[in-house]
């Protein structure tokens, strides 16, 4: 599985605003439709993944700050964020 960023949860999030809001519009398909059930399900799956991404931030802040300049690097490839190359775009 690849590394999800918060930019692709927050696209996902949106698609199921989207579909929530097609519920009402009786042109559109029941693909692009979603019950409220399963989106309050993807909405406190997403509050979970944001609070991942919180614990990685302050790892990173952490790191950041220690003695040790390659543990912040080595943290960096552990979770999918590649090295000083990548943070520094």
């Amino acid at each position: 599985m690849r590394n999800i960023t918060i930019d692709d949860l927050n696209m996902h999030l949106f698609e199921t605003i989207e579909m929530l809001k097609n519920n009402k519009d009786k042109k559109a398909s029941e693909n692009e439709k979603i019950d409220i059930d399963t989106a309050k399900v993807i909405s406190d799956l997403s509050k979970n993944v944001v609070e991942g991404f919180k614990v990685k931030a302050q790892v990173l802040n952490i790191l950041s700050k220690a003695d040790n300049p390659n543990a912040t690097e080595q943290f960096c490839q552990l979770i999918g964020l590649g090295g000083k190359k990548e943070l520094a775009q």
